[in-house]
């Protein structure tokens, strides 16, 4: 019988969790840190859509070390310019090849994945700041407010304005 539970979680989230664990006690932030990484990548998994018609044992994804490499930079600079070039020299292979394990092992492209956590990262901002909508898309690394309503009401199907509004008035309804 395959194993098809291991075939759909991204090859860090074992590591990652190991981590989260390994610091809650010492360092309850890292760990939570961990967890989110984690998260995120179960989470742009879950949403990836899983058109591979070649066996995952036949393709090559990137390992441990190096998605963690690549997550943990995405992380550290989601406010700044981040590009595929940057990304590859970390784990010191091309472009095409870090497109093409990246997208095995996590489901999506990183391009992908970097707007799917900017756009995360404005939810947050949104949810927990008053900043204006410019300041929250800079925040995010996006080039300005334009930008981010693209991409947000791209993937989240409203925009970042309507969102922020919605979330007020559920947090006002729970106060009631």
């Amino acid at each position: 019988m395959n194993n098809v539970p291991n075939q759909e979680i991204p090859t860090a989230i074992p590591s990652l969790i190991d981590a989260a664990v390994a610091a809650f006690d010492a360092d309850p932030d890292s760990s939570r840190r961990y967890l989110l990484r984690a998260s995120a990548l179960l989470g742009v998994k879950r949403g990836a859509r899983s058109a591979e018609s070649t066996r995952q044992s036949d393709r090559r994804g990137l390992l441990a070390w190096q998605l963690n490499r690549i997550v943990d930079y995405i992380e550290t600079h989601l406010a700044d310019k981040i590009t595929a070039m940057d990304l590859a020299n970390l784990i010191e292979v091309s472009v095409t090849q870090l497109f093409r394990a990246f997208k095995i092992s996590v489901g999506v492209t990183p391009c992908h994945y970097i707007a799917r956590r900017r756009v995360e990262l404005a939810c947050t901002l949104l949810s927990t700041t008053r900043e204006s909508l410019c300041q929250v898309a800079v925040g995010c690394g996006m080039c300005d407010q334009a930008h981010l309503s693209r991409v947000f009401r791209r993937m989240i199907g409203v925009s970042p304005a309507a969102w922020r509004r919605a979330q007020q008035m559920s947090s006002v309804r729970v106060l009631i």
